[in-house]
């Protein structure tokens, strides 16, 4: 029996010795995209992080197809939020991608055949060839995004940690990024991706999960984001903005 691609199991983790997740249990198969729903401050970035292996829990641990995550650290690739990442920072789109062979040839290690074609295809599938010699800083939001998870394909991740990609993207910039979401798991990548839009879930996700401080529910689009559960983890006041609904 094949092992689940991600294992959660009774996490829990605390910032100051408070709990921002309690005692949460997931189990993940590859080949889906799956969005994390839930208030502010109720642990979306905290779980990404923390599957990262950016963080160290309380109770409990994560497995990488039946391993720790430190025994799996070169197959998970963990996009932080836009405002952490320095873009002044001096690559070009495709020196990025490189990055994502490092650890299979080492920093000073010299580039192979495979090496080559693996930033050669990344680039493709992203469809980022046109900017290949551009510095990072030059592109839009969206083709930033995009470098991004290029340099994560070209390191072979296997599970893509992604938060709040989609904030401040414009619409051509946020159907591209959808898209390429898309493709990874149409080849069998289990993407994760903290949203807060519930109208948009059915059209960028196949499920969600939705938190508050600990697992409220976990399924389908139309099962995890139910009136009731959405009641739950958002309080009747704010659920009945028009806003918040799912769209299901």
């Amino acid at each position: 029996m094949i092992a689940p691609l991600l294992k959660v199991e009774d996490l829990t983790v605390c910032y100051h010795r408070v709990p921002a997740i309690h005692h949460l249990n997931l189990t993940l198969e590859a080949g889906h995209c799956v969005g994390i729903f839930g208030p502010n401050g109720a642990g979306k970035s905290t779980l990404l992080k923390t599957i990262a292996g950016l963080l160290t829990p309380e109770t409990g641990g994560v497995r990488i197809g039946g391993k720790r995550v430190e025994e799996r650290a070169s197959r998970i690739a963990y996009l932080p939020q836009r405002e952490s990442v320095d873009w002044d920072f001096p690559v070009t789109v495709e020196g990025l991608v490189e990055m994502g062979r490092y650890h299979q040839v080492g920093l000073f290690g010299n580039f192979s055949i495979g090496d080559r074609e693996a930033v050669r295809k990344a680039l493709e599938l992203f469809k980022l060839e046109p900017f290949a010699k551009r510095q990072i800083k030059a592109l839009s939001g969206g083709q930033q995004q995009r470098a991004f998870l290029a340099r994560a394909w070209a390191q072979a991740a296997d599970l893509y940690l992604l938060d709040e990609p989609f904030a401040g993207l414009d619409r051509t910039s946020s159907k591209a990024l959808a898209e390429a979401l898309q493709t990874l798991k149409q080849h069998g990548k289990l993407i994760l991706v903290s949203h807060h839009a519930l109208s948009e879930a059915s059209n960028l996700f196949d499920s969600a999960i939705l938190l508050n401080g600990e697992l409220v529910s976990i399924g389908s689009i139309q099962e995890a984001l139910s009136p009731l559960h959405l009641e739950c983890a958002y309080g009747t006041a704010i659920y009945s903005g028009e806003h918040h609904h799912p769209g299901v």
